[in-house]
């Protein structure tokens, strides 16, 4: 199919619906950046794959309304690039132009040879129309012609075509198509009898049939049987067959043009069609050498197969068809291919003429084409790098702005424009444990190839859950909006997976000093928020409203490995498929008192299991009373949050339930059984994140990375330690039972707890600091020094 074709449906696309609908359609088709030339052909089923693309694109029309609006844009295409004379010139009147639409296609052969037009043949009429029979090696066109023959009738014989189609048959050698035209066929003339149209004086003789295959060379005639009885002088010559005549013309010839089986019957209705005709034997027979010299042509057995091109014409006097035709030649290559040379052309009908002027023409054209051709290739190419470096710079804004705002900015919406209130939206904020200590022990690109790590793991993720990343701050804090600027109803689900999934990701993002994976507390918050573009120079879409600093807060009140959330957000999560588990009150800065959940992680995993036996021990722990001293100088030193300093409330009969109902959904004996026995132990739960997070403290590993030795101290993370002598043993050996006193229990004797808070002036009582002191060498109270 030639690319003008495709050039008509571009034009007229790019003018009714714009640039960038023609480009979406192309990128649709699988096409893109492709540039149609005229003389260029294109595969036929980009026509369809376009007319696809289209219905998606405009979907508003289907794909019979596409092909439709197709066949249109062509005669349109032709009319408004002067391609249309020849159409206006195909008859008087529309009758006329449907009887000549083979000829059309035949003369444009010439200049468009490796066309495969279809054949149109009008197999009745009457006063309001005809019956019209499309037959075309390709499927899928028939709404395609139907737009073309409305639209001519429309623009060229002001006529207006009511077109339906009564039969259509589809195989795998093309198709074949009834048509109805109901217009005023004004042209047509009923037949009132048989006789011949012409002028001549009633004594001209009739002429001898020597004569007549004179005068037409490479004519062929055959009767109603179909058997050859006559043949043109040059023709017989060419082909050298002893079995012409009298043989069947359809074992001889095969009929390329028109698309009908060859009969006699379809021969004498189509007799104002162009016949086109093929020799079947395997090559043309070379003259015989001791009767005339051989000629130029013999040299070599031909390759090229003789094509006859002409009219049927039926006469009546020997009750035979004679087929007139001339050689189809289209350049001096084909006259020596074929074994014809000019000498055997006619003179009357140009074919002399004609292919000499087409060897010149078909030259220059050639030329043109592969100019034509290189050019094409060099815009396409330069295309596609164009192509590139667009997606790449939309890439970009579209990672700072979004897609949605950057497409309203491309559109010429005004920044401002772009600022409105969203009524509910999950906000995110991520930190990297530690982050700090890698700033200030690690070299600046370290830092700097930490922040990019963890920011490819991250962004990945995000962009699976089509959430809006707002920025990346250099203190190790990652934010997420969900629900912003493209609203979605599931926007606090979206982030509560992706809290999830950055929580077991971090762990591939290594620490650049230490090598170990690193950790990230997350806090999330629902609310309602204000967004919109700000700044000219360096316009990036910013969040304001009280719902980010409320984000922010649970983020700095959560723990490693942990994800923190309010009321709201909790709220969101009901009847989801994530467990958030009561956390209790907690003061927050500038908030006040305010009720927090933990997001323990999808409901049926097991690692959702291990989060809340966790936070069952935990509950059981501070509700008996065994919770760490927040004033612990080794319990301060190993902190990794700020949760640590915070004060969480006990919680009252109301929250004890909505703990109780949360975890009952998940729990079941066994776990309750973990939970009761990890709240008795006397290692710090902190501890117990070590089933979800490393544990970076060397003392509370043991244990868990490398095996105890000593039997006294497996029972003390397994157990409660009741023996006062065997706690002694964890931190170091107490040789002086007396001196233990203060560490384990209260101290109540006042003379020996002076010692610890003032100097202590008597040598004698400074003994025991340093060794055992007997009970006999104790000093009388009643000397002791004030």
């Amino acid at each position: 199919m030639y690319g003008m074709l495709f050039e008509s449906i571009q034009f007229f696309i790019k003018q009714d619906y714009g640039t960038d609908i023609w480009s979406t359609v192309l990128e649709a088709a699988g096409i893109p950046n492709v540039i149609f030339i005229p003389h260029k052909t294109y595969p036929d089923e980009w026509m369809v794959n376009l007319a696809k693309a289209t219905c998606q694109t405009l979907s508003n029309q289907n794909l019979n309304e596409v092909m439709l609006y197709f066949g249109t844009c062509f005669v349109n295409f032709c009319c408004k690039f002067s391609y249309d004379k020849i159409l206006r010139l195909a008859g008087r009147n529309y009758r006329d132009f449907l009887n000549e639409i083979d000829n059309v296609h035949e003369t444009i052969r010439f200049s468009h040879p490796k066309m495969q037009s279809p054949s149109f043949i009008v197999q009745s009429e009457d006063r309001n129309g005809c019956i019209l029979i499309y037959r075309s090696m390709r499927t899928g066109f028939t709404y395609y012609v139907i737009g073309q023959l409305m639209q001519c009738a429309k623009m060229f014989f002001k006529v207006d075509v009511e077109i339906k189609v009564l039969e259509e048959i589809v195989t795998d050698k093309g198709c074949h198509v009834t048509f109805r035209l109901d217009y005023d066929n004004i042209g047509y003339t009923p037949p009132v009898g048989k006789g011949d149209s012409g002028v001549y004086l009633s004594s001209y003789p009739e002429i001898k049939s020597s004569t007549f295959f004179k005068l037409f060379p490479f004519c062929l005639v055959f009767n109603s049987k179909m058997k050859i009885i006559g043949a043109g002088g040059n023709l017989a010559s060419l082909l050298r067959s002893q079995d012409l005549l009298g043989a069947t013309v359809t074992d001889m010839f095969s009929l390329r043009r028109p698309l009908v089986d060859f009969t006699w019957t379809n021969t004498m209705c189509l007799q104002k069609v162009i016949f086109e005709v093929e020799w079947r034997k395997e090559e043309i027979q070379k003259d015989n050498s001791t009767l005339k010299p051989r000629r130029l042509g013999d040299e070599k057995p031909h390759s090229k197969r003789l094509l006859l091109r002409g009219q049927m014409k039926y006469i009546k006097d020997w009750d035979a068809i004679a087929f007139l035709c001339t050689p189809l030649l289209g350049n001096l290559d084909d006259m020596l291919k074929t074994g014809i040379y000019l000498h055997d052309l006619n003179m009357f009908d140009n074919s002399r003429d004609l292919v000499l002027a087409g060897q010149q023409c078909a030259s220059d054209l050639e030329y043109s084409m592969e100019k034509q051709t290189a050019w094409s290739k060099q815009i396409e190419e330069t295309l596609q790098k164009l192509d590139k470096a667009r997606q790449q710079s939309e890439n970009l804004i579209n990672s700072m702005l979004t897609k949605s705002i950057a497409d309203r900015l491309k559109q010429g919406d005004n920044a401002v424009s772009t600022c409105e209130s969203f009524p509910q939206v999950t906000i995110l904020f991520s930190y990297l444990v530690r982050f700090s200590d890698i700033c200030t022990e690690g070299t600046p690109m370290q830092v700097v190839e930490c922040i990019q790590n963890v920011t490819e793991v991250f962004d990945k993720i995000v962009d699976r859950y089509k959430l809006f990343k707002v920025e990346t701050l250099g203190d190790g804090v990652y934010m997420v909006a969900g629900g912003v600027p493209d609203k979605c109803p599931e926007h606090a689900q979206k982030v509560a997976g992706l809290a999830i999934e950055l929580v077991e990701n971090a762990m591939y993002v290594k620490n650049p000093i230490t090598g170990a994976g690193m950790q990230v507390r997350i806090g999330m918050h629902t609310g309602s928020v204000v967004a919109g573009i700000v700044g000219k120079r360096t316009p990036q879409y910013c969040l304001f409203g009280d719902t980010v600093n409320t984000a922010a807060r649970m983020q700095t009140n959560s723990e490693p490995g942990r994800i923190h959330l309010t009321q709201p957000c909790h709220d969101c999560l009901k009847g989801s498929d994530y467990t958030t588990v009561y956390r209790g009150r907690i003061n927050v800065k500038g908030k006040g008192e305010m009720k927090t959940y933990w997001l323990a992680g999808k409901k049926g995993e097991e690692s959702t299991r291990t989060m809340c036996r966790i936070f069952r021990a935990e509950h059981l722990k501070r509700r008996q009373g065994s919770t760490e001293n927040p004033y612990d100088l080794h319990g301060l030193h190993n902190s990794t949050s700020a949760s640590n300093f915070i004060t969480i409330s006990d919680l009252n009969d109301e929250d004890e339930r909505e703990l109780e109902l949360t975890l009952s959904s998940v729990f079941d004996d066994e776990d309750e059984r973990i939970s009761a026995s990890m709240a008795k132990s006397n290692f710090d739960l902190n501890m117990a994140r070590g089933f979800v997070e490393p544990i970076k403290s060397p003392d509370m590993t043991r244990g868990v990375v490398e095996p105890i030795k000593s039997p006294d101290m497996i029972r003390s993370l397994v157990e409660p330690i009741n023996s006062p002598e065997l706690t002694r043993g964890i931190v170091e050996p107490i040789k002086s039972p007396e001196l233990t006193r203060g560490i384990v229990e209260p101290i109540k004797s006042p003379e020996l707890t002076r010692g610890l808070a003032e100097p202590i002036k008597s040598p004698e009582l400074t003994r025991g600091l340093v060794e055992p002191i007997k009970p006999t060498e104790l000093p009388e109270p009643s000397k002791v020094t004030n």
